[in-house]
């Protein structure tokens, strides 16, 4: 059971409002429970990875604990709190401490990073970091917030697409996002992240995973049979093996050569076969293509009438 606040215990709101409308045309005013629970999941993750980095305090983690509070009249309503369990006097003074992000500007910064990326940066003499994005803005970040942001890529877009779920459904249209003002100086040129603001589905689809692709590629030896020839493409050949039959694209340039000359193919012909594997491993799923680099050497098959022949060809 989490621990209850304390009336002295230091607070920070963030409320997120989900707007829409429904396809009757009436205002949004629920969201599927699914997609809510991914909302507050990827919240409770983004925090505790900047509490712990020490953002929401300068002594380090500040036991941060993520409550949510009961849904008001309005669209779909969320109000979360997050105080911290160790109870530092003067964390939060009216509107923030000094230096102390509130929870919507690390959603702020952590969103605007996926979305625009970083142009240039600059550490100031005040130990924060003057951040230029991608298009032209910049902004003032502690420079523990700085750090947190440059790790953990992959984890903080899975989180930030669990918070961003509920625009994935047409009926939601926009996030806005609210909170309290940071007392974080300001460097020239600069922008304080700002209290309140609109996330829509662009940001949604900023933040998609990137695929895990793996790709690796084997050369061996075997002997096969052309089970399929294409005389017009030299991609759509098929090779059998005593294991299975695979497409395969042919580049041996001589063999094909010979084979442009009337070289004459039987399917019980048996070719020595230098052949390349490369194999795209993509979320799990691999997918594997051969390439036939060389033709070692041809030959008729046992009992057959003919001599054998060879047609080895040059590297």
């Amino acid at each position: 059971m989490a621990n209850k606040p304390t009336e002295d215990a230091a607070a920070d709101t963030l409320t997120l409002r989900f707007t829409g409308e429904d396809e009757d045309g009436t205002q949004l005013h629920e969201l599927r429970a699914a997609h809510v629970a991914e909302v507050l999941q990827g919240l409770v993750g983004l925090t505790s990875d900047f509490d712990k980095a020490g953002v929401f305090h300068p002594e380090g983690p500040s036991g941060s604990e993520v409550l949510v509070r009961p849904a008001q009249e309005g669209s779909f309503l969320i109000e979360v709190v997050r105080f911290t369990t160790d109870n530092w006097p003067g964390i939060f003074a009216v509107g923030g401490a000094a230096g102390v992000p509130s929870l919507a500007s690390v959603l702020w910064w952590a969103t605007k990073s996926a979305r625009a990326g970083v142009k240039d940066f600059d550490h100031l003499d005040n130990g924060n970091v003057k951040v230029v994005w991608q298009d032209e803005t910049a902004q003032e970040i502690p420079v523990a917030a700085w750090e947190e942001l440059q790790k953990r890529t992959r984890r903080r877009k899975k989180q930030l697409r669990q918070i961003l779920t509920p625009l994935s459904d047409r009926r939601v249209s926009a996030l806005d996002v609210s909170g309290p003002p940071d007392d974080v100086l300001e460097a020239p040129g600069a922008e304080a992240a700002p209290t309140t603001y609109v996330l829509t589905r662009p940001d949604y689809d900023a933040v998609k995973p990137d695929d895990e692709v793996e790709e690796t590629s084997e050369i061996f030896e075997t002997e096969a049979q052309m089970s399929a020839i294409d005389f017009d493409d030299s991609t759509r050949w098929k090779v059998k093996t005593a294991a299975r039959t695979r497409s395969a694209t042919v580049e041996d340039a001589t063999f094909l050569g010979q084979v442009a000359g009337g070289l004459a193919i039987r399917k019980t012909d048996v070719f020595r076969l230098r052949i390349r594997e490369d194999a795209v491993t993509k979320n799990g799923s691999t997918r594997t293509s051969w390439t036939v680099l060389r033709v070692e050497s041809h030959r008729r098959a046992a009992g057959d009438d003919d001599t054998q022949a060879s047609v080895a060809s040059t590297s």
